[in-house]
This record gives structure tokens, sequence and C-alpha cells, in this order.
């Protein structure tokens, strides 16, 4: 080799610094996956608030319920609404299970079913007065309000402890 042919040779070059923009494809899906586990995550975290406030709210209905029916004397009413609030109460609470279809004997044993672990007055009231005033007098043209059967005073306390019971399993349960 002769000397006249090495000095045309350049001397070695570093290739170009690598861009950081735009990120490999890698890159990007790792900033997806993160995207969409937070929006899981957060989704999660607002079901789950929704079933911790469900109990807490369904309380507040159920004292302004008691309210009116104090004040104005509806038995009727007061049942009719109570049954409603019950139902709500459980939609929102268990939103994956279908307990807004069910009725009758299903509906009654949909809540002994949520239930099961309740203390045992609670337990009692859906075996008894509030399992009747759920499922069957909110449908009738007048309920036995002159029979010892209704007592709204009792049915409210008996509700009360439902979901005060809902209130207490909700902060310990994973769903």
């Amino acid at each position: 080799m002769s000397p006249e042919a090495l000095a045309g040779l350049r001397d070695y070059h570093l290739p170009e610094p690598m861009p950081w923009w735009p990120p490999a494809p890698g890159w990007w899906l790792l900033a997806l996956g993160a995207a969409l586990l937070a929006l899981l995550l957060w989704l999660r975290y607002r079901r789950r608030r929704a079933q911790a406030r469900a109990p807490l709210l369904a309380l507040r209905e159920l004292a302004r319920l008691r309210e009116r029916w104090q004040r104005d004397g509806d038995d009727t009413a007061f049942v009719r609404e109570l049954a409603q609030l019950i139902r709500r109460y459980a939609i929102s609470r268990w939103p994956a299970d279908d307990a807004a279809g069910l009725t009758g004997a299903g509906w009654r044993g949909y809540l002994a079913q949520k239930c099961a672990d309740a203390p045992a007055p609670v337990r009692a009231a859906l075996d008894g007065a509030l399992g009747e005033a759920v499922t069957r007098w909110p449908y009738q043209p007048s309920p036995a309000h002159t029979s010892t059967e209704l007592d709204p005073a009792d049915l409210a306390e008996s509700a009360a402890a439902l979901l005060r019971h809902g209130a207490a399993s909700t902060t310990g349960t994973r769903t």
C-alpha cells in the first residue's frame, strides 16, 4: 500500500446520537399500558367509593322518610318509599347483581342472601315485618295499617339496622 492511498482515507467517525424523540415502539406500548392501568385503577376506586357511600346516603334518605312519616302520619306512603329505598340501596350497593328485576320471594331471598352475615336482629327483621314490607305491602292498595303487623317505627329501625350493617360491611369488604 502506498502512502498516497492512505492519505486519502478519513479518520473513523462516531454515528449520530440517538434522538430522544420519537421513542421506540416499546416505550409507546409501556406508556399505553401505564395509562390503561391508571384508568382501570381510577374506575375501581370510583366504584368502591360509590358502594361505600350507598349505605350512608340510604341512611340519610331513611331519616328524611322518618321525618316525613312523623309529620304526615301516612303509613302507606312510608312503606312504599321504604321499599323503594331498600331496592335502590341494593341496586347501588351490588350493581353487578340483577336485583332490579326481582320481586316477591325472589327479592326477599336475595336480601336474605346478601345479609346472611348480618346480626340476628337484621336477619329476623328480613324474615318478619321488614321482609313483608319490602315484598308485599307496597303493592297492596292499602297496607295493613290497622293491624299490629305494620309498625312504621319498627320498620324504620329494622331498615336502619340493615343499612348500618351494609355500611359496616362495606369498609371491610374487598370486591
